[in-house]
């Protein structure tokens, strides 16, 4: 049960219920869920879209509920739901093209991935090949492969104003694909000893990250990713981590981006935000726009561990971690209660939440 004026997604974390999260403040929309019953509050559907709101989508970070409410996460609406073959045309032997009524996912845009299902329960992922809000229809390529029952059902069964099943949208494909075998790339890009000179050995370099996180603290969209984050301690790891690269000197002993943002959702626009927050700070501090992108060749380095649409993995020896959910222990230390705030004693069992590190009595996590 949630306490007063304690948000949703608190009071689940409170009591052991692990719904997926990132910044905490309705920026990323990693938390959203659908309330299958009770009043949503307007506050938690503010930045939603008209389909998303349509479906009851909500928030739990910006919701402060008003009454009792069930609610599911948002993967739950990504069931399958009926719709209607609108056209159907064979664009060679090996490919037909089907178009889709769009029903609930009519704010699906071109590139995206919508799973179809047949009758056998077989299902394929396809990519949206049109922009729907302007052809009103979804159109879909199948490929028709031997031994493959969804593909042989397409071509040989499925007609014009049939129903069928669909599910998404999705960004990514969401059918398994071998991964293409790679070369591990370097833990760091090449050293940097121009760009270090350029940041006086340090002095410039601290000036810049003293403006740009004083600003990003007080941003709307990049503060909430900050969240329980000293503005200084971010400072000096960002600091340690440039002057490693610039360097190779051992001044890092932080985790690599990769593992230290595992758990944000950041979108392509979000990191272009940054970047020109960064870019200006960099210019007001008069770093020269040579200099400027010798950097960002630092950042873009890193760019394929951050930008992403899901939370990943944290890892560690190559094992991945739990990204989500509650482990339990036994306490060797007192501590506090970040649910009612009473003091733990030694001995006590606990549930500890694997990414937040936040401690639960037996009280507070329903034994």
């Amino acid at each position: 049960m949630a306490r007063e004026d304690e948000k949703v997604l608190d009071a689940c974390l409170r009591a052991g219920i692990a719904i997926p999260f990132s910044c905490r403040d309705g920026v990323c929309h990693n938390c959203l869920c659908v309330a299958v019953s009770g009043e949503i509050p307007e506050a938690a559907q503010r930045g939603l879209s008209e389909v998303q709101i349509a479906q009851s989508m909500f928030l739990p970070c910006r919701c402060v509920a008003t009454q009792d409410m069930e609610i599911l996460p948002a993967q739950a609406v990504k069931l399958f739901t009926e719709t209607i073959v609108q056209g159907k045309a064979l664009l060679s032997q090996e490919m037909c093209k089907l178009l889709l009524e769009p029903t609930l996912i009519s704010a699906c845009v071109q590139g995206e991935f919508i799973n179809l299902r047949a009758p056998d329960q077989s299902v394929q992922s396809l990519r949206i090949m049109n922009q729907p809000a302007e052809d009103y229809f979804l159109e879909v390529h199948v490929q028709h492969s031997a031994h493959d029952s969804f593909s042989d059902w397409v071509f040989d069964v499925l007609q014009v104003d049939q129903s069928l099943f669909m599910q998404g949208p999705f960004l990514l494909q969401q059918s398994v694909v071998a991964a293409p075998s790679i070369t591990p790339r370097a833990k760091y890009p090449p050293t940097d000893l121009l760009l270090w000179a350029a940041l006086q050995g340090g002095k410039l370099l601290a000036v810049i990250l003293q403006d740009f996180y004083s600003r990003v603290y007080q941003d709307p969209l990049l503060s909430p990713y900050f969240h329980g984050t000293t503005m200084q301690r971010s400072i000096e790891k960002v600091y340690s981590f440039m002057q490693r690269v610039c360097t190779g000197e051992d001044t890092f002993f932080g985790e690599q981006p990769k593992n230290s943002h595992h758990w944000m959702v950041i979108s392509d626009d979000i990191y272009r935000h940054r970047s020109a927050l960064m870019l200006s700070c960099q210019q007001r501090a008069g770093l020269s726009p040579e200099m400027s992108k010798r950097w960002f060749a630092i950042e873009d380095y890193y760019k394929h561990d951050i930008v992403k649409s899901v939370a990943i993995p944290r890892q560690l020896d190559g094992v991945d971690l739990p990204l989500e959910g509650y482990g339990d222990m036994v306490l060797d230390a007192g501590s506090i209660c970040d649910g009612c705030g009473r003091v733990i004693e030694v001995g006590e069992h606990v549930r500890y939440h694997v990414r937040l590190g936040t401690l639960y009595c037996t009280a507070c996590k329903g034994d």
